[in-house]
């Protein structure tokens, strides 16, 4: 009897109608992509003739064609001489861009005082852009017929990756 009614409970559910259901997913994601899109500069020699200068060309593209590095030359320089070089980031790809990291290295501190200026917000929108600014003065303690190198790192990541600073 037991086992009659055990069965009578397994075929029971063996009847129970049923249904599915089914989802399929597409996730597209975004990318991070920035380049440096303009470049100017401004000097001073403090009233005196023009006998040094700066220009900034392109060193290397990435696989799109977008300039990813860029050579800064100050040729002729000496003591007092300064340069402001701004340069223009654009964000051209699909999610916006907050500065990740910034360092500046290789600087020999006793010829040359070099400052990144960064804008108030880093963050920077699909199709937007933001200009830094890098300050460079050559110093009293620089040496004639040298020449002085030193490299600047941006590096950006997805906006919600960036922890903000303390205020």
């Amino acid at each position: 009897m037991i086992t009659a009614l055990a069965l009578l409970f397994v075929g029971g559910s063996y009847a129970m109608w049923s249904e599915t259901l089914r989802i399929n997913v597409t996730v597209n994601t975004g990318e991070v992509d920035v380049k440096w899109s303009g470049w100017s500069v401004s000097e001073s020699d403090h009233g005196k003739p023009w006998v040094a200068n700066t220009s900034v060309t392109v060193e290397a593209n990435d696989s799109e064609g977008d300039a990813i590095k860029l050579a800064i030359v100050m040729n002729n320089t000496y003591p007092c001489y300064w340069a402001n070089v701004s340069l223009v980031v654009d964000n051209i790809g699909s999610i916006p861009v907050k500065l990740y990291s910034s360092n500046i290295t290789g600087v020999n501190k006793s010829a040359l005082y070099v400052n990144l200026v960064k804008p108030g917000d880093t963050q920077i929108d699909p199709g937007e852009n933001a200009t830094y600014i890098l300050q460079i003065h050559v110093l009293q303690n620089a040496t004639e017929n040298t020449t002085y190198k030193f490299n600047v790192t941006l590096i950006f990541a997805q906006w919600n990756e960036v922890q903000e600073a303390p205020r």
